[in-house]
């Protein structure tokens, strides 16, 4: 998608990239809300809650990505395991790989959850 020229004051452009970012947050879309909620900080820093967002966005983006990566890893260790298994079909270790990913993203769910737990008391 190409970049989009902004045209209008300051204020009418920061509450475009406002709106913009709420909707890319509100479709879980927390790097790109990251992305124009730099813009609007870094040009209007004062501009209504748009630090208390970017702050938002970052910490959500972060559980995000944590949630892929023991999903990654779920996945990894599962064929590490099938394979060290002997088990004899590609579509068993498609099988395996998919739990191990469920497997890790619940695990991932529970850390983080854990984690707020502890951070709110």
């Amino acid at each position: 998608m190409p970049k989009q020229v902004l045209t209008g004051t300051l204020e009418e452009q920061c509450e475009f990239l406002y709106n913009l970012a709420a909707e890319k947050m509100a479709q879980g879309n927390y790097t790109g809300a990251v992305h124009v909620l730099k813009e609007i900080v870094k040009y209007k820093p004062d501009f209504r809650d748009a630090a208390a967002l970017l702050a938002e966005a970052k910490a959500r983006k972060s559980e995000q990505t944590f949630l892929l990566l023991m999903a990654a890893a779920g996945s990894v260790i599962a064929v590490a395991i099938g394979g060290a298994v002997g088990v004899p079909n590609d579509l068993i270790f498609l099988v395996i790989l998919l739990v191990g990913a469920l497997i890790g993203y619940g695990i991932g769910n529970f850390v983080q959850s854990f984690r707020q737990r502890r951070i709110a008391s």
